[in-house]
């Protein structure tokens, strides 16, 4: 169900926790069950005003369609640009003159929530000219690991999902924040440090 989905995906967001892979680059600070809880922007978890900064977790909370609680949170752990770790070519980009980037996310779902179902879907790199550029949800060899999940994964109550997701970007661009967010909800963003 489409609000399954949402409601994964924003636990997804929310779980991620602050870690360094160790590249210099990176800054730290399936199928759905039929009981995986859908994502809908909670009422009292609402975007932060300011974009969060890597390793801040957005802590959100909601109730599923059938009124059992989700809750959890989802964190931007590392963005790397360039990543000379994908192994795709270059004819797959929709860029002109493309170059990977790898986007590290982690959501935690509550111990007291219900299942969540997580996707690389609501992801979204922003640029300073207020374009932004979705998750064109690249998968399989070639593809950093652990690869986020593409079609949508089940998370359960005190668990986490952590995994990358990897972008191409036009060479000489750089985007500035990473969007988390769906059409019909507020949108939460981390700002993407300077090199």
């Amino acid at each position: 169900m489409r609000t399954r989905a949402i409601t994964a995906i924003a636990v997804l967001l929310l779980t991620l926790t602050a870690c360094n892979d160790g590249d210099s680059t990176t800054q730290s600070n399936a199928d759905k069950p039929s009981q995986a809880a859908s994502y809908k922007a909670p009422a009292e978890a609402s975007a932060p005003p300011e974009p969060l900064r890597f390793g801040s977790g957005w802590k959100w909370a909601d109730t599923d369609e059938d009124g059992s609680p989700i809750s959890g949170t989802t964190t931007v752990l590392s963005y790397t640009q360039p990543a000379d770790d994908v192994g795709l070519p270059e004819d797959i980009a929709d860029s002109k003159n493309p170059e990977w980037a790898v986007l590290e996310v982690k959501v935690c779902v509550d111990s007291k929530s219900s299942s969540v179902t997580v996707s690389q879907e609501p992801w979204a790199l922003g640029f300073p000219d207020d374009t932004r550029l979705d998750a064109p949800i690249f998968s399989g060899s070639g593809v950093p690991k652990p690869e986020y999940a593409t079609n949508g994964a089940t998370v359960n109550p005190g668990d986490c999902l952590r995994g990358k997701i990897t972008f191409d970007i036009e060479r000489g661009s750089r985007p500035d924040s990473v969007v988390y967010g769906r059409a019909d909800r507020d949108t939460v963003e981390w700002a993407i440090p300077k090199n």
